[in-house]
């Protein structure tokens, strides 16, 4: 069975397939799931699909929700509720792991975001399947019928990570939504929904213990930040870390794995980042089997990342050149260059080194 789809449409009946023949070409992707008898149909048997494939429901429509479960994103049954709720009962496991699941009737009237609205992204393809096909969105969250901003959907957009994180967005969302004053600090501009939030523009502003800025008592202050260590209240403060940062590394063949994740730490500590803003470390090709920098990915719990020579030659000219680094591996610069491609052209924080080991960071912007 193909995943290059992770969404999945299921149908039962012939209006429902059409139906999500008109959603898959829509959303421009999508795995059409059916049943034996409709998809051997004469209408159907050689249907051409560009944005998927048309598979049969096997063994079983309950047996066949486990594996949809396990294997796709976002699950949109076209049938009744009552039989969604039964077929994906089994399977329910987490918030942070189930897939989003939508129902939507077989005319096309109405669709529901059943679950995983937030981190799943159900709410989101509720409004937007509801738009394709001009139906009712039925949304049930109580951020959203409240038009308050929820923590968790922040969270997921920006990748970032929170700590405690459940019980964190439970606190937050549930604040939010009872109408108390929590702030919202941004380090970044970042484009998110701020609905509900207090805006802070100086940490600085949030110190006393009554925790007042003018006439507004702030409970609480969602802080969206790299830094690892914060000049302020900390029962306060709720962390959100963007995961943006690139780091490129340059260091000689056989480098000591200690040695580089001590040197990484150092250029941590000097700027105060903290290492959960890390999205991936990268290097140069030549590197991809590099036993420190794959050690520091693992610790880390990031990807290695790799950017081919010829990338790089085509920017080298915008950095610093070593003729011994040209010499050894065909490029003139490691560091800046990998972390300035990876982060779209944001070089964050340019070279340091240390001992055989250049860092460089580049900052995703969003």
């Amino acid at each position: 069975m193909s995943t290059d789809h992770k969404i999945a449409l299921i149908a039962v009946t012939s209006n429902g397939l059409e139906l999500a023949k008109r959603l898959q070409v829509g959303l421009g992707r999508g795995d059409l799931f059916t049943t034996a008898k409709l998809k051997e149909s004469r209408e159907y048997s050689r249907m051409e699909l560009e944005c998927g494939k048309l598979y049969e429901i096997t063994p079983s429509l309950g047996e066949l929700t486990g594996e949809l479960f396990r294997t796709y994103n976002t699950l949109i049954f076209i049938m009744a509720a009552g039989i969604v709720v039964r077929m994906i009962a089994p399977y329910l496991q987490d918030k942070l792991k189930d897939p989003a699941v939508l129902v939507v009737d077989e005319m096309g009237q109405n669709v529901i975001s059943l679950l995983s609205g937030h981190m799943g992204g159900a709410n989101q393809m509720t409004l937007k399947v509801s738009k394709l096909i001009d139906a009712h969105p039925v949304i049930t969250t109580s951020t959203d019928v409240n038009e308050k901003a929820a923590l968790d959907n922040i969270a997921k957009l920006l990748n970032a990570s929170i700590e405690n994180f459940r019980e964190t967005v439970k606190d937050i969302n549930y604040r939010l939504v009872h109408d108390e004053k929590i702030g919202l600090y941004q380090e970044y501009d970042y484009k998110i929904d701020s609905r509900g939030f207090t805006l802070i523009k100086d940490l600085k502003s949030i110190v006393n213990t009554q925790g007042t800025t003018g006439s507004e008592s702030i409970e609480k202050v969602v802080c969206i930040t790299y830094k690892k260590n914060l000049e302020c209240e900390p029962h306060k403060i709720i962390k959100v870390i963007p995961r943006d940062l690139v780091i490129g590394i340059g260091c000689r063949k056989d480098t000591p794995k200690e040695l580089l994740e001590e040197s990484l730490n150092e250029l941590l500590e000097t700027y105060n980042i903290d290492s959960k803003a890390i999205k991936c470390v990268a290097s140069v090709d030549v590197k991809e089997d590099e036993t420190a920098i794959i050690a520091l990915a693992d610790k880390l719990g990031v990807p290695f990342q790799i950017v081919p020579r010829e990338e790089i030659v085509e920017i080298e000219e915008l950095f610093d050149r070593s003729e011994f680094v040209k010499k050894n591996i065909g490029v003139y610069s490691v560091a800046e260059p990998v972390a300035y491609l990876l982060s779209g052209g944001n070089l964050w924080i340019r070279k340091h080194k240390y001992k055989g080991i250049t860092f460089a960071i580049g900052r995703v912007q969003r």
